[in-house]
């Protein structure tokens, strides 16, 4: 595959990315994963580099739009610095480990593993698990902050997201107001996806990828995803707002199941 011919898919991954991230209203990081599986595949990027590249370029690439969005909460007071200090941290930990798991993991397990999560998270999405009475009693619990934290931020590393998906439940399980564990959700993805985007870097340094890789961060495909969040995303916040909420879940839930599905198909193939 020529140069030009890279830059130009990697170019429609990134605004495709960034669509679906406005769309469904996610950091972007279940989206980003799937399509950047598929670029790469077809850039014919070393197959056992594919999974780990993909997860660290989502990582590196969740930096720019967790910093938007942390400030935006701090700014707005919707986000609880008490929790955000206390859970920092350890999620930080959990990252650095699941990042230097996942390197040393062959690219088939973290396949299945990121098939797996989306359907997980599909499921997030159609039930509020924040309120059954035994999640409500674990969370409640002072010492399961530190646990779930470090499990969390390991994750998210595997699952190449901010972690929003896990923490909003958590959160709200806890008895924080629904807004409130929100913005602390979105906050956390800050040191979340930095924590992540450096132990990609650091585990891939001795992958033999490219000149424009730096571990397993793909340069042009994090660029890609940038400006192509920053072009589109407001158009899919646009469309989202014309979408009926339950038929929007809806659409988002199918969307994970029809990735998750694919992945997991081609994990077993």
């Amino acid at each position: 595959m020529t140069g030009h011919t890279l830059l130009a898919l990697l170019g429609a991954s990134g605004v495709a990315a960034g669509f679906l991230a406005g769309l469904f209203g996610v950091g972007g990081g279940l989206v980003m994963v799937p399509v950047l599986l598929y670029a790469f595949d077809a850039a014919a990027v070393p197959p056992q580099y594919v999974v780990a590249l993909a997860l660290g370029t989502s990582m590196a690439a969740i930096v720019v739009s967790a910093l938007q969005s942390a400030y935006a909460h701090y700014r707005r007071g919707s986000a609880c610095a008490v929790e955000f200090k206390r859970a920092a941290p350890w999620v930080m930990i959990g990252v650095l480990c699941g990042s230097a798991f996942a390197c040393g993991t062959s690219s088939r397990s973290l396949l299945l593993f990121v098939g797996a999560f989306q359907l997980v998270a599909a499921a997030l999405m159609v039930a509020d698990v924040s309120k059954l009475t035994a999640v409500q009693k674990i969370a409640r619990q002072g010492a399961a902050r530190n646990v779930l934290s470090v499990a969390f931020g390991g994750i998210a590393a595997l699952a190449g997201i901010g972690g929003s998906t896990l923490f909003t439940p958590y959160f709200k399980a806890t008895g924080m107001e629904p807004k409130r564990a929100v913005g602390t959700s979105a906050a956390l993805g800050l040191p979340i996806s930095l924590a992540g985007a450096i132990g990609y870097a650091w585990a891939g340094r001795n992958a033999h990828i490219g000149d424009w890789a730096v571990g397993f961060v793909s340069l042009p495909a994090l660029l890609a995803l940038v400006a192509g969040a920053a072009l589109t995303v407001r158009a899919g916040v646009v469309i989202a707002h014309r979408i009926p909420p339950r038929a929007l879940s809806a659409s988002f839930g199918l969307f994970l199941c029809a990735n998750g599905g694919h992945l997991l198909l081609q994990a077993a193939s």
